[in-house]
């Protein structure tokens, strides 16, 4: 098999959905090491919220864990990868929701800036799980609704 036709072959097993998945479950397992061995101050503090419920490691291993199931599922078919696209998009959105809260209690007076990065990020995400859906998970509603 040459060089070009396993790449065609990987594309049409991985496509958008895939590699989405497989790019986001890369990068989550790169920030929870950071995380785990090595957090920076400004997210130690913009995430106060949630230190009180368990110590930046376990939130590094979190993040570590996440990214390695949306890297597994990155190869599965669309509609049976949905735990994928739950563990690419639960980090980032957990992030923006604590650092909301952090900017709200006062805790840090920039985490604001670090809301809109974290959740259009899962909101990227989604979109692309929406565009490559498979048409048996899509209610009837929404069908309907595009015409």
């Amino acid at each position: 098999m040459t060089g070009a036709a396993l790449a065609r072959r990987a594309w049409a097993r991985l496509s958008w959905r895939g590699l989405t998945l497989a790019t986001s479950g890369i990068a989550w397992i790169s920030y929870g090491a950071s995380l785990a061995v090595q957090p920076r101050y400004g997210t130690v503090r913009g995430i106060q919220v949630l230190l009180g419920l368990a110590p930046m490691p376990v939130w590094g291993w979190a993040w570590i864990v996440a990214g390695a199931v949306a890297l597994a599922y990155a190869v599965a078919r669309p509609g049976r990868d949905l735990p994928g696209v739950a563990a690419a998009m639960a980090p980032p959105l957990l992030w923006a929701l604590a650092y909301a809260l952090g900017g709200a209690s006062g805790t840090s007076a920039t985490a604001w800036g670090a809301v809109a990065p974290w959740a259009t990020h899962a909101l990227g995400i989604s979109i692309v799980a929406y565009l490559t859906r498979p048409r048996l998970i899509v209610p009837v509603v929404v069908a309907r609704g595009n015409r």
